[in-house]
């Protein structure tokens, strides 16, 4: 297979040994220990996403897995991170960055950490989920039928008139 990358090949010998990877996003996808932890991507010239400019390119760098829950974590120690505007789950580092090679370096050393924070399970899909036939079904609840209020009040303020 025709590698789809050519400046950022590099970066795969940082990687833990007994990564996957696959094609994706017109890059490579890296997955250790079945989590989704590195997308790099050589797509140059796009700087805008439906309709909004960005001060970067968009594919053109190493895109990090992270749940949105918990990237401030990543933000308070990294602050050279960028939220990739295609995903909320993604972080960035475009290649441009005057510093691109030392940060990439610091990211893989979180990789290599096996922090719990990075990267994102790989989804798996049985033939039970796949088909909504099969997914047990819930029984919907009977519905509570409510009586009028109104005899209800009137019973309840005949008592209050006869105690009084």
């Amino acid at each position: 297979m025709e590698s789809v990358l050519d400046n950022l090949l590099w970066v795969e010998e940082l990687l833990p040994p007994g990564f996957d990877c696959v094609p994706k996003h017109g890059g490579m996808a890296y997955y250790v220990d079945m989590k989704l932890v590195l997308i790099l991507v050589e797509r140059r010239g796009l700087y805008e996403h439906k309709g909004v400019s960005y001060p970067f390119e968009l594919w053109n760098g190493a895109i990090f897995p992270v749940l949105k829950k918990a990237q401030n974590a990543f933000f308070l120690k990294y602050l050279f991170l960028e939220n990739h505007p295609v995903n909320k789950d993604w972080l960035y580092i475009p290649a441009d960055n005057e510093d691109f090679e030392d940060q990439i370096k610091q990211m893989m050393r979180e990789i290599s950490r096996a922090n719990p924070l990075l990267g994102l399970p790989i989804k798996m899909e049985g033939p039970a989920q796949t088909s909504k036939e099969a997914a047990p079904r819930k029984k919907a609840a009977a519905k509570k039928v409510r009586a009028s209020k109104k005899s209800e009040n009137a019973y309840f303020l005949n008592i209050a008139k006869k105690k009084n």
